[in-house]
């Protein structure tokens, strides 16, 4: 079997991101800077031949990924919805603003709770089950549930494209992406991958692998 080459993407900023507030399954149209930093994303990958492109069913990816691959005038490829590839529901903490979710773990975990889940290797599962401990009337997805839906997904995608290989362009959300990259044991910062960066994580004989994290200058080998 070949070589799949995955070039996972987080979209660009939206307004919910630079009004600093949650946002999961909420639209969120891209800002100027977003569509901005989208068009340099594709500038770096516009020598990048790729089969095709997966994005979540939100908004906010499919516009990213169009605007990438608008910066691409060699090769067009088809785009599809994959809703395996949407982010994680923040239940009633959806659109919150971070200064009050904060002062709200703060209050719910204490100071040593949520230091110790940001010292911790796993920062980003860690994140994401401390949602699910502020918010107990929501079901939110665990880390393990997220991480195994997004393999799952990547791994239906690259059974229709192992005979030959290739790169598939993936543009997703920045909880779901981050934990997949981490369940990998991938290097993932602090507060998640950029906006607008790409990783890259290659499939060959059903197993994963991270090449590269959250990378926006491409080189010249990824042309």
């Amino acid at each position: 079997m070949a070589t799949v080459h995955f070039y996972l993407v987080r979209h660009g900023q939206t307004k919910l991101n630079r009004y600093k507030r949650l946002q999961g399954v909420t639209n969120s149209p891209l800002t100027k800077r977003g569509i901005r930093m989208a068009r340099r994303l594709g500038k770096e990958l516009k020598n990048v031949k790729f089969e095709a492109v997966y994005t979540s069913d939100l908004k906010r990816t499919r516009e990213t990924a169009q605007y990438i691959l608008n910066e691409n005038e060699r090769y067009f490829p088809s785009v599809y919805q994959e809703p395996g590839l949407r982010e994680i529901s923040f239940g009633r903490f959806e659109e919150a603003k971070n200064i009050k979710m904060i002062s709200t773990a703060l209050r719910a975990l204490g100071v040593r709770r949520i230091v110790q889940a940001l010292m911790n290797d796993e920062h980003v599962a860690e994140l994401t089950e401390l949602f699910r401990f502020m918010d107990s009337d929501e079901i939110i997805e665990d880390s393990t549930h997220l991480a195994q839906r997004m393999m799952r997904t990547l791994s239906g995608i690259a059974k229709e494209y192992e005979e030959k290989g290739g790169n598939i362009l993936i543009v997703t959300h920045g909880l779901i992406l981050s934990n997949f990259i981490e369940s990998l044991r991938g290097d993932v910062p602090l507060f998640l991958l950029d906006n607008s960066r790409a990783s890259r994580v290659d499939y060959i004989d059903g197993q994963f692998k991270v090449i590269y994290v959250n990378k926006l200058k491409m080189d010249k080998k990824d042309g």
